[in-house]
């Protein structure tokens, strides 16, 4: 079971209300401003904890007693950037892709302190990342549309867009009882622990996106929530192995990587800007940000996977 640290969440939670009452008592955000905040935080906060995949790739490789190979490492990581990147050649597939791909991943990173093996989670992996995006992507749904040009130009005749919008909170409350449901299966595996602190949290965490306009509501969850519990996992993943990086080092060590994603980032957007000027920076940066973020994925995963097997092979010996 992987560590948990309650005072990050709380911190995070209190500068979320605190972006809150900014916003909506001190002075508005400004979209533009909003903007600004996003990128900032994607490339201080997000892109760094993407650049520790080699360090988790490499403990990976430690668990199941294979050899690391950083050479190795960056050409699989790139031929599945490249891959997933020509994927957006047909952009509804690829935008599917990444979303399914990413509702899982927030249900292995934000539920995995508090289940006692991650044994038959997948349902519950996939109801709880379903319906944090659900929330997200529901609640700000017009104001979706508005942003982003070429996902209005596709919806603006379509039924179904119609029938979505119209039950939205309906849709929502849907998503929330599976998420319930799959809570309740666990809870008959005597699986999982739910305390009434880590439930107030969540609901305050879905408080805050749920109020926060649109651009703020994505930076706080996808570059604040998510990428710092992400760092929190990698450090307790490494601390089950008995591997105790410093985080000063595991800093030094990921500046490189940092600098070369944002490099690829900005090259990127050059290219997409070359070829597609009209793009809106939008829906421009969840390119990006899906193509840097799919080999990601796939390198947490295998470490959730590690997670689970080292937990397999620990409890028959509890039980003994």
């Amino acid at each position: 079971m992987l560590q948990t640290n309650i005072k990050i969440e709380t911190v995070l939670l209190l500068l979320g209300a605190l972006f809150l009452v900014m916003h909506y008592y001190v002075f508005p955000i400004s979209p533009k401003t909003q903007m600004i905040i996003l990128l900032s935080l994607v490339f201080l906060v997000g892109v760094p904890h993407g650049a520790l995949d080699f360090l988790v790739d490499e403990q990976n490789k430690t668990a199941v007693q294979q050899s690391f190979s950083i050479k190795k490492f960056v050409t699989i990581y790139l031929l599945r950037l490249f891959s997933f990147a020509l994927i957006w050649i047909f952009p509804w597939v690829a935008f599917s892709i990444f979303m399914v791909f990413s509702i899982y991943h927030f249900g292995e990173t934000d539920v995995a302190n508090m289940l006692k093996t991650k044994r038959n989670a997948s349902l519950l992996y996939f109801a709880y990342g379903s319906f944090i995006l659900g929330v997200l992507l529901l609640v700000h749904l017009p104001q979706i549309k508005d942003t982003l040009p070429v996902i209005k130009t596709f919806v603006e005749n379509s039924n179904l867009y119609a029938q979505v919008e119209a039950n939205r909170y309906l849709i929502i409350v849907a998503l929330g009882f599976i998420f319930t449901i799959a809570i309740v299966y666990q809870k008959s595996l005597d699986n999982i622990t739910v305390t009434l602190p880590q439930l107030i949290r969540f609901i305050f965490l879905l408080f805050i996106i749920t109020l926060m306009p649109l651009l703020m509501a994505f930076t706080f969850y996808f570059a604040l929530w998510h990428s710092i519990l992400s760092v929190r996992n990698i450090f307790s993943y490494f601390k089950s192995f008995n591997n105790a990086k410093k985080f000063a080092v595991i800093c030094n060590k990921s500046i490189l990587f940092s600098v070369l994603a944002l490099g690829g980032m900005v090259l990127l957007y050059l290219v997409l800007n070359y070829f597609l000027p009209d793009m809106n920076m939008l829906f421009a940066l969840l390119i990006i940000l899906s193509v840097l973020t799919v080999p990601h994925l796939q390198v947490m995963h295998r470490m959730y996977q590690n997670v689970t097997a080292k937990e397999n092979t620990l409890a028959p010996l509890s039980n003994q």
